[in-house]
């Protein structure tokens, strides 16, 4: 797709409507900038050029020719009216009071190259070798922004616009308001160039960043620009990085070059070379986006170039609303190409696709949480198993982006280092429980950035979050369906979850509309047990809340099905704590008061402590159950979830060694320590199946009174 050089190419994104966010504070922002920037990264205006030779020589020439223009004309005597005010700040001539006079400078500075760009001089031999796009600003400056959910203003709205468009376009685009869909950068100008000024302009363009993220739903990576009185600098935001190059100064020859290399740089590159998804097409006509997911590898056809499935839709579950990380965005989708607007509508999509970057080893034989490859597994060994048909993702399409970066080129695995190139290896994060506080050495706070690769699938059925829930009744069906198929992925296709949380575990109407059934989702974070070599304590993993007791715990246990049982129960309190939704919510005043509001505030040492004190003995358990709101039915999810802790913590038939949950010493051997969580590793199978004879047995017992609601 060439999302820049039609008329689909000013609409970088085009989404159905905006997620609420929760938005960037300035105290996170300045976090960010603090812990993550790295500056001086002279690479990123090359980062932006084509990946076709005979493109980027034709840039290279173009960005040479406007400068030297520039330069003529800035040494002229005379300059035309249409530059003076430019020209004449440049020269020194002329001081500035207000951040919008900077805008103005800027503005005039993007229409002298973009004028140039598209003219005779430079455009001119195979139209294949011509600018595909020129990089305007938004006419109004200092405005707010169409479906921003940010109170203050965006200085300089940029954006790629059609190089052939008619007047009627023009128009048309001159006649709209900025809307944070259609942005290439946002741009922060302040007056001064201090230290001060310069980290508030970053962060400030943070803020914005995460915004465009959740509404450019093809946007791989962001660039962004501040102008701090002279000196622009450009920066590239990524799943792990924030890289801003060196002071691109504009009364110097050497910054007012670079900078107009990178101008014509955007305006010739490769849209993936501006940060857009190129495996992403929106289809203006049928107001949806066309997105192509890797088939699996029995479906793909011998000898063609069929290695994929197309998809369509415009409806979004889950946008990737935060700045850092994984990205993950899911989809409603269809894959019969629609014929009007309405064949997308929700209704009429049955399946979901989650787009994602994965962390993992460069080496693909080494991937050993591939989702793909385990739904892959899960769905050829439990298709045989009617007891849980219904209730695991159904895998249609998957695996790794692939798309070729030039006409030229094979098509490669899109990965956060094909996206730095040789900048990858110079990019350092944050290491996790650190902060650059306590240490005067910001490397010694850093790691490098671990690389990420794009991937995709397309799954079915489709389910609806907790949250629409309205009766635990239903819950503990949905739990009972979910850790059902759980056990069967962990004995029969040897596949264990590792993160069963409120977001994984979804639900959705029976045919008749008379029951629910549940479904658990993600499986980033899963793991093949078949695989020997494989240690599955070598990180934590899951939602925090949820952890397992042994997860959060450094040592060299191994994670078993428990750990997802015990995660299992958490979420069964924190929901009977915190209801559904918001709406059912405690006041702050009984907040304050909550135990289980621990297990997601202060250091990992305190949450342990805290669930092996509740998880001890049943006494201890009483003091969360009973903080539970008091909704219909809500004793029957406390007496489900004191049994579940029995048979877990205090199982009858196992000895006094695997009861409890806090370690102590042995009456028989003060030298030696039990430590009962530990102890019940070997136990696995058989209080996997004791738990799911509880879960199963309240299940059937409310099915009536269940079923009697609808």
């Amino acid at each position: 797709m060439d999302t820049s050089a039609s008329e689909s190419s000013y609409m970088a994104s085009k989404s159905t409507g905006t997620r609420a966010l929760v938005n960037e504070s300035k105290r996170d922002a300045d976090f960010n900038v603090k812990e993550r920037l790295q500056l001086d990264f002279d690479g990123l205006v090359d980062l932006a050029a084509p990946v076709d030779v005979q493109l980027r020589e034709r840039a290279e020439e173009t960005a040479k020719g406007i400068a030297e223009e520039f330069e003529f004309i800035l040494a002229s005597p005379d300059i035309p009216d249409a530059n003076n005010e430019l020209f004449s700040w440049i020269r020194g001539d002329a001081t500035i009071d207000r951040e919008k006079e900077l805008c103005d400078y800027f503005d005039m500075l993007l229409q002298f190259v973009s004028k140039r760009i598209g003219g005779p001089n430079y455009a001119r031999g195979p139209h294949s070798l011509h600018p595909k796009r020129t990089i305007e600003a938004f006419k109004r400056h200092d405005c707010e922004v169409d479906g921003s959910e940010q109170d203050n203003c965006l200085d300089v709205f940029a954006e790629c616009l059609p190089e052939n468009r008619d007047d009627k376009l023009t128009l048309k685009l001159e006649s709209r308001n900025p809307c944070s869909e259609t942005m290439l950068t946002a741009v922060v100008a302040k007056k001064t160039d201090s230290k001060t000024a310069t980290e508030g302009a970053c962060a400030q363009l943070l803020v914005y960043m995460r915004e465009t993220y959740v509404t450019q739903w093809n946007r791989r990576f962001i660039w962004g620009l501040t102008m701090c009185r002279d000196a622009i600098r450009v920066y590239s935001f990524g799943n792990d990085h924030l890289l801003g190059s060196k002071d691109m100064r504009l009364t110097e020859r050497d910054g007012r070059t670079k900078f107009i290399q990178l101008l014509v740089n955007w305006s010739f590159c490769e849209e993936h070379r501006l940060g857009y998804d190129p495996t992403m097409i929106w289809l203006p006509e049928l107001r949806c986006w066309q997105i192509k997911v890797p088939a699996l590898p029995e479906t793909v056809i011998e000898h063609t170039s069929v290695s994929s499935k197309l998809f369509y839709t415009r409806c979004t579950i889950a946008a990737a609303d935060h700045l850092f990380g994984r990205h993950t965005r899911t989809f409603l989708a269809t894959n019969n190409k629609p014929t009007c607007v309405e064949d997308t509508d929700s209704k009429n999509c049955k399946y979901v696709i989650k787009d994602s970057w994965v962390e993992l080893t460069h080496n693909a034989d080494d991937d050993m949480r591939d989702e793909a490859r385990h739904l892959h597994k899960i769905r050829e060994r439990l298709r045989k198993f009617e007891d849980v048909k219904g209730c695991y993702p159904t895998i249609i399409a998957g695996g790794r982006i692939k798309f070729n970066q030039s006409d030229d080129s094979e098509a490669v695995d899109d990965t956060t280092a094909s996206i730095l190139g040789d900048l990858f290896n110079d990019v350092t994060v944050p290491l996790k429980n650190s902060s650059s506080e306590n240490s005067s050495n910001k490397s010694e706070c850093s790691n490098l950035a671990p690389f990420r690769v794009h991937k995709r699938i397309a799954t079915t059925p489709v389910g609806k979050p907790l949250r629409h829930l309205d009766c635990p009744l239903k819950l503990i069906k949905v739990m009972a369906d979910v850790m059902r198929v759980h056990g069967r992925m962990r004995w029969d296709a040897d596949i264990l979850h590792r993160d069963i949380s409120t977001n994984n575990v979804l639900f959705y109407e029976t045919k008749d509309g008379q029951d629910v059934c549940g479904l658990l989702i993600d499986f980033d974070h899963a793991i093949d047990c078949s695989v020997s070599n494989y240690r599955p304590h070598m990180d934590r993993s899951g939602t925090l809340p949820f952890m397992s007791i042994n997860n959060l715990e450094t040592n060299v246990e191994l994670i078993t099905g428990l750990d997802d049982w015990e995660s299992a129960l958490y979420m069964l309190c924190w929901i009977g704590t915190y209801g559904f939704n918001a709406n059912l919510a405690p006041s702050k005043e009984v907040y304050g008061k909550l135990k289980i509001r621990k297990w997601c505030e202060g250091l990992l040492d305190d949450i342990v402590d805290s669930k092996r004190q509740s998880m001890d003995n049943a006494t201890s358990f009483y003091q969360l159950t009973k903080a539970f709101l008091p909704y219909a039915h809500v004793t029957t999810l406390q007496d489900l979830t004191e049994e579940l802790r029995t048979a877990l913590f205090e199982n009858p038939n196992l000895g006094p060694e695997f009861h409890g949950a806090l370690s102590r010493r042995d009456k028989q051997d003060k030298r030696k320590e039990i430590d009962p969580v530990a102890n019940r590793k070997n136990m696995e199978r058989e209080l996997m199946t004791s738990l799911q004879e509880v879960l199963d047995r309240y299940a059937n017992e409310t099915k009536a009174l269940r079923i009697s609601k609808n």
